[in-house]
């Protein structure tokens, strides 16, 4: 995390992996809780209340992975978990990231 934070909804990292891990431990406590699908997880990352269109987003995610939208998730779902992550940090933010990054994340968030 920045020592300085200066955007009040969210936090600030000092490098993107460590954005990523932040990433998938979130995802981890939604799949421990049942959130196990892409249409779950991004019904609960990204709400309509926020002013999301959540279909659109679960539908890109589910395209841009090759991963059904309601198919069940396991944290242990490695390469599934960082495909997910790559294609909502690139809805999100428009960045391709390189797949090395969020490996990386991924392997952050298990230590």
């Amino acid at each position: 995390m920045r020592e300085k934070q200066t955007d009040k909804q969210f936090v600030q990292f000092t490098a993107r992996v460590y954005g990523y891990r932040a990433a998938f431990v979130l995802l981890r406590g939604y799949i421990g809780k049942g959130k196990d699908t892409i249409g779950k997880i991004i019904a609960k990352w990204a709400p309509s209340s926020d002013g999301n269109n959540i279909q659109s987003y679960i539908n890109y995610v589910s395209k841009s992975t090759g991963i059904n939208a309601s198919h069940a998730l396991k944290w242990e779902d490695k390469d599934d978990l960082v495909e997910i992550v790559r294609s909502m940090a690139h809805m999100e933010s428009g960045i391709i990231e390189d797949k090395a990054i969020i490996e990386e994340a991924y392997d952050l968030a298990n230590k």
